[in-house]
């Protein structure tokens, strides 16, 4: 009779232990699944950690090579950091930038008026230019405002508004057939391995170099305030993407300027686009501003004739880190003509030479972004605006 009441009670327990068992395995495998997903989240934050530095580091080893920076924190702890986006700087408003084409060929002024002798940099039909603000005129008899944008190249000045129209919208390139462009940028344009900044480096196209694009990316992007698509083609048989906004038509490519003699007797030494004029600058290698641009770059191909300016002899030949492969020819008058970044010296220290006489030829040796020839005049050894004496 006892053995029968006892059976149900340790029926009862086996039962109660089997249910508990079963509830502490739930439980356990809800655990598990719940440190798997957190660990998944834990490793997909600390990835997105890494691009962002990525692409940080990226950013600041453009505007100051070798820096070397180090992640600062201990990604083991990635899971409980957090990842905060800033679009714009906390209470800033961001500011959004205004462009606009040209519509005529024009020389920029230092001031908003036609009677403004000071010529500044030109700019062309079809440019694409920043616009950084607009002046009303005063006058009656002014009809227009005034302009003062900003070019690709970084120069800024006043043209009056009635030479800009509105940017038409933008829709995706046709690649039913290939276009033949140039590269417009003076100090020559990056080729990547894919279309974004993010795409490995691999060569560094020249300026006015001649192109053939294949295709256009499937999306634009936007770097130094421009927004467009990534054309793709091939230089010195890699493929690559370029950036399409730093592109043009051939057949918008300009005619080289033709050597010319001004009552001075000294003429132009190579035919070809001024892309960097005397005076302060951005450094085109460095990107810092402050410096001051002794003479004038004249973008010119690889391996164009290098002519006498004036009359004279050939006071140095010689070669250094800055300058590359250079030449002084000394005139009369105590003035000096420096021909820099030559690819080769053709003339000889003492010989004689006579205006447009071959002395060398372009090339992008010493510091410099691409091939041209650096054009000083010094009196004495001030340096002077090479403009006031060449046509």
């Amino acid at each position: 009779m006892g053995l029968m009441r006892l059976r149900p009670v340790m029926v009862s327990a086996l039962f109660t232990f089997t249910l508990a068992a079963a509830e502490f395995d739930d439980v356990r495998k809800d655990s598990q699944s719940k440190t798997d997903t957190i660990k998944e989240e834990s490793n997909k934050k600390v990835q997105q950690i890494l691009a962002r530095f990525a692409e940080f580091r990226n950013d600041l080893e453009k505007i100051k090579p070798g820096l070397n920076i180090k992640m600062p924190v201990d990604l083991k702890r990635g899971g409980k950091m957090r990842v905060i986006d800033h679009p714009e700087l906390p209470g800033v408003p961001e500011f959004k930038k205004a462009f606009a084409i040209v519509t005529e060929d024009y020389k920029l002024k230092t001031w908003h008026s036609d009677t403004d002798s000071q010529n500044l940099d030109k700019v062309r039909k079809g440019d694409k230019v920043e616009v950084i603000m607009v002046v009303n005129p005063r006058s009656l008899e002014t009809t227009f405002g005034w302009a003062l944008i900003r070019t690709a190249a970084e120069t800024e000045g006043y043209i009056p508004q009635k030479y800009l129209k509105n940017v038409p919208e933008e829709t995706i390139p046709s690649t039913a057939k290939k276009e033949n462009k140039y590269v417009f940028v003076s100090t020559g344009l990056r080729m990547r391995s894919e279309p974004s900044l993010a795409g490995e480096f691999l060569v560094l196209v020249p300026y006015e170099t001649e192109v053939v694009v294949t295709g256009y990316s499937k999306t634009k992007d936007t770097i130094d305030g421009l927004t467009d698509f990534w054309a793709e083609t091939s230089y010195g048989g890699k493929p690559g993407w370029l950036f399409n906004a730093y592109l043009r038509p051939v057949g918008q490519k300009p005619q080289p300027e033709p050597p010319g003699v001004n009552p001075n007797g000294f003429a132009m030494p190579v035919g070809g686009r001024i892309t960097s004029k005397f005076g302060p600058r951005i450094d085109p290698v460095t990107k810092k501003a402050g410096d001051f641009h002794r003479g004038i770059d004249i973008a010119a191909a690889s391996g164009t004739e290098i002519k006498a300016a004036k009359e004279g002899e050939i006071f140095e030949n010689s070669k250094n880190a800055y300058w590359g492969n250079y030449i002084i020819v000394k005139h009369t008058g105590n003035v000096f003509t420096y021909y820099c970044h030559q690819s080769k010296t053709k003339s000889l220290k003492g010989s004689k030479v006579t205006t447009g006489e071959v002395i060398g030829y372009v090339g992008r040796t010493g510091k410099a972004t691409g091939p041209h020839l650096h054009f000083e005049v010094r009196l004495g050894g001030d340096p002077k605006d090479p403009l006031q004496y060449v046509k």
